[in-house]
């Protein structure tokens, strides 16, 4: 098979979902955080300075999670990449509307908010808005082919394959086109390629175990 092409933007992933400790969420759990940064991916001999989001900047944003925010005017000197835009909205749940407390313990996420927060359906078309004005989509959701190539990034399968997939077929939601593929950076071809072992606990040990790396924000929140 030939090689993939190589990258321009990488978007990362990383929902948050209803969840109990005592019981299945029926029918499906459903998305409550639909969070995504985007990565220009660069060649260090070539760019040397970028605008930038800092943690900082994502720190100042966290208020207004509830919006969908772009911000592309802060230069910094990067190595490899920088983020370039990002996306952050809470979701209303409609399944089950009210938020277990251990649901609530775990992300931070609280009941004001979510009530607040449009439901998946709107979520989604604003998502798709926000990949549009980076030139990645069509206002349809399918790749646009000319310009820059681009993939999901997660950790783990679990948010795009299972979690937003089945939310979508429950509601019966059209899943966009977009959403066909992603590198799934916990697989042993990502990671054990890369660092010569396979990944151990969770997100934030992994992290942590990575020489030069030291883990900030809080574990259970797809964006801070």
């Amino acid at each position: 098979d030939p090689l993939p092409p190589v990258l321009d933007i990488i978007i990362v992933l990383d929902f948050e979902w209803t969840a109990d400790d005592k019981r299945k969420m029926h029918p499906v759990a459903e998305i409550t955080q639909f969070p995504s940064v985007a990565m220009r991916l660069v060649n260090e001999k070539h760019e040397t300075h970028h605008p930038m989001l800092t943690r900082h900047d994502l720190e100042a944003l966290a208020p207004y999670a509830s919006h969908n925010l772009c911000r592309n005017d802060i230069s910094h000197p990067v190595k490899d990449a920088y983020a370039m835009s990002l996306f952050d909205s809470f979701v209303k749940p409609t399944f089950n509307p009210t938020l277990t407390q251990f649901s609530i313990d775990l992300t931070g996420i609280t009941q004001k908010q979510v009530d607040a927060s449009p439901t998946i359906s709107v979520v989604l078309q604003h998502y798709i808005s926000w990949l549009v004005s980076l030139g990645l989509v069509d206002s349809c959701g399918n790749r646009v082919t000319a310009g820059s190539t681009w993939c999901f990034c997660t950790w783990g399968d679990v948010d795009i394959m299972t979690t937003l997939r089945l939310e979508c077929k429950e509601k019966s939601i059209p899943l966009p086109n977009c959403f066909d593929r992603w590198i799934n950076l916990k697989d042993d071809a990502v990671f054990k390629r890369h660092y010569g072992r396979r990944p151990s606990g969770g997100l934030q040990s992994v992290v942590d175990s990575v020489d030069g790396c030291q883990w900030e924000g809080r574990a259970h929140n797809g964006l801070i």
